[in-house]
C-alpha cells in the first residue's frame, strides 16, 4: 500500500483497451502521413514503423519524418471517430469518483494532440472535468521525453514521490516516470520494473491507502 496525493493515467491502452480501434487508428495514421508527405500511405506506414523501432512512439517518429506533430494530430483528429470502436466502462468512471472521495488529484498524460484526446475520453464517457490536469503533446514534448512529466507535477502541485503514474507501456511511459521518482504501476503486462503490476486499472484502489 502507498500513500499518494495524485494519480496520473496514460490514456490509450490504459483507460480503455480496443484492438479494433488500434488497427483503425494505425491505418488512419498511415493515411494522414501519406497525405502530408505526398506519398502512398503504405510507404508512409513502412517509414513510420521503421523509425518506431528506435524512437518507440508515433509522435517522435512523425517529427523525425519532418512532419509537424501538432498539425499531424489535428488532421488525424479530423479523420478518426474513436466512439465507433471504444465503448465506455462504468468501472473507470467509478474509479475516478472513488479517487476523488480519497482527496486524490487526478491527471492524464497522452502523446496524442488535445483534439483527438477529447474524442477518446468522450468515447469512454469521461470529460475534462474528471481530471485536475491534462497534458497532451500539444502542451509538452511527447513521452518518453520527460518535460511532460515535470509539467504534470508542477500543475498538480504534487512532488514526484507523491504521484502514482499508471500506464500500459514500460519503456515508453512508465520507466521515465520511475526515473523521475514517481511511484509507478504497469497495467496489462509484466515488463520492466514498475513498483506495481496491475491486471486492470480498477486494482489501483487496492494499492492506495
Amino acid at each position: 500500500m502507498v500513500r499518494v496525493d495524485a494519480v496520473v493515467f496514460d490514456v490509450d491502452g490504459t483507460l480503455y483497451r480496443s484492438a479494433e480501434y488500434e488497427r483503425y487508428l494505425r491505418e488512419s495514421i498511415y493515411m494522414v502521413l501519406g497525405e502530408m508527405l505526398g506519398i502512398d500511405y503504405r510507404e508512409a506506414g513502412m517509414k513510420l514503423e521503421s523509425l518506431k523501432k528506435n524512437l518507440k512512439t508515433v509522435s517522435l517518429s512523425v517529427e523525425a519524418m519532418g512532419v509537424d506533430r501538432r498539425r499531424f494530430y489535428e488532421l488525424l483528429a479530423e479523420r478518426v471517430e474513436p466512439s465507433i470502436y471504444i465503448k465506455p466502462r462504468l468501472e473507470v468512471k467509478n474509479l475516478l469518483s472513488k479517487l476523488r472521495e480519497k482527496n486524490v488529484k487526478i491527471g492524464c498524460h497522452t502523446n496524442s494532440g488535445r483534439r483527438l484526446y477529447l474524442k477518446v475520453i468522450r468515447a469512454i464517457n469521461l470529460s475534462v472535468s474528471d481530471f485536475d490536469v491534462i497534458v497532451t503533446s500539444d502542451d509538452a514534448d511527447p513521452k518518453p521525453l520527460k518535460n511532460g512529466y515535470i509539467l504534470l507535477s508542477r500543475l498538480l502541485r504534487v512532488p514526484f514521490n507523491k504521484i502514482l503514474y499508471v500506464g500500459d507501456r514500460w519503456e515508453v511511459e512508465v520507466k521515465p516516470a520511475k526515473e523521475l521518482g514517481m511511484i509507478t504501476a504497469l497495467v496489462y503486462s509484466r515488463k520492466g520494473k514498475p513498483d506495481f503490476y496491475l491486471k486492470d486499472i480498477t486494482e489501483i484502489l487496492k494499492i492506495i491507502e
